[in-house]
């Protein structure tokens, strides 16, 4: 056999290729790993700029281990299959949270009695109603591939639960997965509501580096071949079989199966496939901007007590593609080191995100992008600091007590993650069982829709176990 030939070619080092290299790694499949960039990880990854280092896309880890879901939690369930030890991620629990919207304000902690107690107490009209919803919720098969994608908005709306706190519950669910405009797909949304309210949210200590470095280490040890640096061009097929995988460089390689993570619409223009064999997906359009700031002292400092703040200046959530640059009327705040920690720090981040408009980004020359970026900076610094319960400090005075900042916008996701329009989310169109028209073609990642570090990793062991291990 060729040396060239594989068992498995895996397109893209996110966290679900890199889950589904291990996985397969532990098998004894040849594998190759490609991925177009030198770091790995895709919008899950890590930089540096003025000494420090930056997480990009790491807010929250996600279900993390709680009485509620005991030894079924996901999060446990992935260490298990990728052989990780969970006391090495040294997570951190949240504080506690909030959803602010106009006057109205929802707690919420890992501890999801607390929040149904602030939901009693703030909507008490809706308690039977609410109580019904969470009845539906976990009796509907959200994690079966053949599982309908209902709009929640009107679930919601249908439920009797007061207007303002179904909009006040898209919001979080919202922002961590949801490629639709102004809703979420219902499956997608029950599984987030339980990954974030029944179960809650986490951070390891050395944010996304504790899941990154051993799944490297891993694929290393198992032998695992990975090339950085290196693009595919052409993905060549024969009838209802991809037979070569064609490289920038001008190399080709073959393999018996082969699974795509860089998106449906992505790995269709590899393809230049004839109508007969199209994915049925849709171009994405949201994407968002993130500031962020490395602050001097403690939150405590700023007598800031919130992990993560989600955040809608009216009673009406706003989440699609703005018309302008930024939509500063909602938004996610995150404070990474107002997670549970016994360390008094000396620095910390200030992370806020809003959604963007791609091509208002995309169409600016250089100057004008580097501008564009400072003036949103402040806007999108002093609009923020207005959700942060007790903040005693002006624009000013908090501008001089930051040591670095940084901004990356919808073009910075659409070079680390190839999607089209730089969408966060990838399609609005999911395939969950990962299959294409293709035998021996899968895709793994965001278009699978299985949302999230969690659930990007799972969803990429869901192929290689369910594709490629019991079909052999």
């Amino acid at each position: 056999m060729k040396d060239n030939h594989y068992d498995v070619i895996i397109i893209g080092a996110g966290l679900s290729g890199l889950s589904a290299a291990t996985r397969l790694g532990m098998f004894g499949k040849k594998v190759l790993l490609l991925e177009k960039h030198y770091v790995v990880g895709g919008l899950n990854s890590f930089y540096a700029k003025g000494g420090k280092k930056f997480d990009v896309g790491l807010h929250a880890l996600t279900n993390f281990p709680s009485e509620y879901s005991g030894k079924k939690s996901p999060l446990l369930k992935l260490c298990r299959q990728l052989r990780i030890p969970y006391e090495s991620l040294d997570l951190q629990p949240q504080s506690f949270s909030k959803i602010s919207f106009a006057e109205q304000t929802l707690k919420f902690n890992n501890d999801f009695d607390f929040f149904i107690s602030e939901v009693e107490a703030h909507f008490p009209s809706s308690i039977e109603a609410f109580s019904n919803l969470l009845k539906m919720m976990e009796e509907f098969p959200a994690y079966s591939t053949d599982a309908k994608e209902l709009s929640t908005r009107k679930i919601l709306k249908n439920s009797g639960i007061d207007p303002l706190l179904a909009e006040m519950l898209l919001c979080p669910t919202c922002y961590y997965g949801s490629a639709r405009s102004n809703d979420i797909d219902f499956p997608t949304f029950v599984m987030l509501f339980d990954a974030i309210f029944k179960q809650g949210l986490a951070r390891p200590t050395r944010g996304i580096r504790a899941i990154l470095d051993p799944l490297c280490n891993k694929l290393k040890e198992l032998g695992v071949e990975r090339r950085m640096n290196c693009s595919v061009k052409k993905l060549h097929f024969k009838n209802d079989r991809i037979e070569e995988v064609e490289l920038e460089s001008g190399e080709s390689i073959t393999s018996e199966q082969v699974i795509s993570t860089c998106g449906a619409i992505e790995t269709e223009s590899m393809l230049g496939t004839p109508e007969d064999k199209k994915f049925n997906a849709e171009v994405g359009q949201f994407t968002i901007i993130e500031s962020i700031a490395v602050i001097k002292g403690n939150p405590k400092d700023y007598d800031w007590k919130e992990t993560v703040v989600f955040f809608n200046d009216s009673e009406t959530f706003h989440y699609q593609c703005p018309d302008d640059y930024v939509d500063i009327r909602s938004g996610v705040i995150c404070i990474p080191e107002n997670y549970q920690s016994d360390s008094d720090n000396k620095e910390f981040k200030l992370r806020i995100t809003h959604p963007a408009n791609f091509q208002k980004w995309d169409g600016l020359t250089k100057d004008s992008y580097i501008q564009k970026k400072r003036d949103y900076e402040e806007k999108i610094f002093k609009n923020g600091l207005n959700y942060i319960a007790n903040s005693k400090f002006s624009l000013n005075s908090f501008s001089e007590n930051i040591l670095v900042r940084d901004t990356f916008t919808p073009k910075t996701v659409k070079r680390f993650t190839s999607h089209e329009n730089g969408t966060l989310y990838g399609s609005p169109t999911k395939t969950r069982d990962g299959s294409t028209l293709f035998k021996n073609l899968f895709l793994a990642g965001t278009d699978q829709g299985y949302i999230g570090i969690v659930g990007a990793m799972l969803g990429g062991i869901a192929i290689a176990n369910n594709r490629i291990l019991r079909s052999n």
